[in-house]
């Protein structure tokens, strides 16, 4: 039968889980894995006070005895007699010593309890005929052979450490040790110790442990299931990994064969681009050719006629000289139009998230300061569409312009052709307004949280923001006021009376807070991360901050009576332009790499405030209280 042989899980169960063979010196951990004392010795080498059980990672004490102080596992030794057993068993001719008599060149003809192993056939013959062996249990090999007795039924007798002719057959339920007959009377008295027999003590444990066996039924079940659910996991996550990747590649070929498609419309465009303007110029330089060619051939004929003609020569030929020379002396030619040489690319900014597009090709001069800006339209200040009080201005994905319009309570959207698109009611006194890369829409309207709308108007959510000492803005008088988007994606948000900036993600997660030392009414990031920010009113002033906050440079104002700065933007060149409205209204531009002032872009504007750039940074969007102007670069 089954039961007579030993069973895979004893045969683990007696493999070392550090060497890998059979257990020897058994020594158990308090998570009940057990290895030999050599191999346990062997792993804790250079551990101090804890050693780590190589199989379940638990972390132990070492006892200060070391290693070898570790509970000895008797049970590993069990099944190793066991499986001693079944092999005597299964091979009757295995050579075993009688357990009774000593010889060795007998067959095992059964077991005896009594002597604690097999014996031969004369020592059995001797035991049913001496009294002394009458309580010695004595079972036939073949009934072991067969399976009728249960090899795990063999009772082998266990001899106390300190008495070593007594056998343990009792247990002190005090000390939770056996102990042998003597024991009982000198080291666990019963006046003072609860013993019980062995056997029953042992019928007691199997009960308890059985019953703790049927409890650990459902987490067994539990840990199976989980196991298998983590493979599960496993595999998805493997085959979801091996779809993603596919999935990445299939994207950046698309994506490689739009920039492909971007780079030869681009260089199609720069190509016509250059052809276009080499023809005007090649033109240009032949009708000059043929002035040079008709004066050379004139000057050479009168300046020898002068120095070596005849009278008669001249006179024949000076009606005819005096003709062409008149008409070259007096010959306009078209100035030489240098912006022709002016052909550049203007890349589209690191992070954008389309692919399609590398950037553009500009064909304009590029001009030594801040060059000639012209108004080309003004609206927003007649019918339903009137600005009452307009602050901030941010340009959508679609280029529309949105303007917060503190007097209506709203963020009010129009085209760039000045038509008026439809209007977004915002609670409170909307400052300021900036679209992320989404297109969505962060307004701040002097009120305890930042508000966030969708392109269609649509209230999505709305987060506070946090003090430096992590306070947050609903536990406190806040009015939110400037308002920018850096270049990583950032939120950046002032805060008026408290004087901070508060950086978020565009989820409203918080990342930090600073303190500054004006209000920080309006906020712009130039390209090389610093951040301006800018209050007019009193004590008017533009400071630049590092990107943690730190005050580099305050701005120098223009040579005017009245420094009011207000909204800013910048450009791709990192200049940073300045709204002001002070003794009259005028749009500056900074270096925001120096903060050297450069020069006035227009003054032909009366109360500005918000800024933003338009068509490829050749239009100026200038946002007033009551009207919006776009400005056009002549080129």
């Amino acid at each position: 039968m089954a039961e007579s042989k030993p069973t895979s899980n004893n045969k683990d169960l007696t493999e070392c889980g550090i060497c890998l063979c059979t257990i020897e010196e058994p020594k158990a951990l308090p998570c009940l894995h057990t290895f030999c004392l050599k191999c346990l010795t062997k792993w804790a080498e250079g551990k101090k006070d804890t050693i780590r059980c190589p199989i379940c990672v638990q972390d132990f004490s070492i006892p200060g005895d070391g290693v070898k102080a570790f509970r000895t596992n008797f049970f590993i030794n069990t099944l190793k007699d066991r499986q001693a057993t079944a092999m005597t068993i299964q091979s009757r001719d295995t050579v075993v010593p009688c357990a009774s008599c000593g010889a060795v060149d007998e067959r095992v003809e059964g077991h005896c309890s009594g002597c604690g192993g097999f014996i031969c056939g004369g020592c059995i013959a001797m035991h049913s005929k001496l009294k002394t062996f009458s309580n010695h249990k004595v079972i036939p090999y073949e009934d072991l052979k067969s399976g009728k007795v249960d090899i795990r039924n063999l009772s082998q007798k266990k001899y106390c450490k300190i008495h070593e002719d007594q056998v343990l057959w009792f247990y002190c339920e005090t000390c939770g040790v056996l102990t042998c007959r003597d024991c009982t009377v000198v080291d666990h008295p019963a006046s003072s110790h609860s013993l019980v027999n062995l056997e029953s003590a042992s019928k007691g444990h199997k009960k308890e442990i059985e019953q703790l066996i049927k409890g650990c039924d459902a987490i067994k079940i539990k840990t199976d299931n989980a196991h298998t659910e983590i493979d599960s996991v496993l595999d998805q996550l493997v085959g979801n990994a091996a779809t993603a990747e596919a999935g990445i590649d299939e994207s950046f070929n698309e994506a490689m064969k739009l920039l492909k498609d971007s780079r030869n419309k681009l260089k199609g465009e720069l190509t016509k681009a250059v052809s276009d303007r080499k023809k005007q110029l090649d033109a240009q330089k032949d009708e000059v050719m043929i002035q040079q060619t008709r004066l050379q051939t004139a000057l050479q004929m009168a300046t020898e006629v002068v120095k070596t003609g005849s009278d008669y020569d001249l006179a024949l030929i000076y009606t005819s000289l005096k003709t062409n020379l008149t008409e070259l002396r007096d010959v306009k030619l078209a100035p030489v139009d240098k912006q022709k040489a002016a052909v550049h690319f203007k890349s589209a900014h690191i992070g954008q998230e389309t692919t399609q597009k590398l950037g553009s090709v500009l064909v304009k001069q590029r001009k030594e300061g801040v060059g000639v800006w012209k108004l080309d339209r003004s609206f927003g200040d007649v019918g339903a569409e009137k600005l009452k009080y307009g602050r901030g201005v941010a340009i959508t994905q679609e280029g529309d312009i949105a303007v917060a319009d503190r007097g209506d309570s709203a963020v009010k959207i129009y085209k760039k052709d000045g038509q008026f698109k439809s209007s977004i009611k915002i609670p409170g006194s909307p400052w300021n307004v900036v679209v992320s890369s989404d297109g969505k829409l962060f307004v701040t309207n002097q009120t305890k949280t930042v508000s966030v709308y969708d392109g269609k108007g649509n209230l999505k959510h709305q987060f506070p923001t946090t003090t430096p000492d992590n306070m947050s803005s609903d536990a406190q008088r806040t009015k939110h006021m400037g308002l920018a988007i850096d270049n990583y994606n950032n939120l950046l948000v002032g805060v008026k009376k408290q004087k901070y900036i508060s950086k978020h993600h565009l989820d409203g997660t918080h990342i930090t807070s600073f303190k500054v030392t004006i209000e920080p009414r309006f906020i712009v990031v130039s390209r090389d991360d610093k951040i301006f920010i800018s209050k007019d009113g009193s004590d008017a002033a533009v400071h630049i901050l590092n990107d943690n906050g730190v005050h580099l440079q305050t701005l120098k104002p223009p040579q005017v009576l009245w420094w009011n700065p207000a909204g800013m933007c910048c450009t791709s060149t990192n200049d940073i332009y300045i709204s002001s409205y002070g003794e009259s209204g005028a749009i500056y531009c900074y270096s925001a790499e120096t903060g050297a002032y450069i020069g006035c872009l227009t003054k032909d504007v009366s109360f500005p405030v918000g800024l933003a750039l338009i068509d490829e940074e050749e239009k100026l969007v200038v946002v007033e209280t009551e009207c919006i102007k776009i400005f056009k670069l002549q080129i």
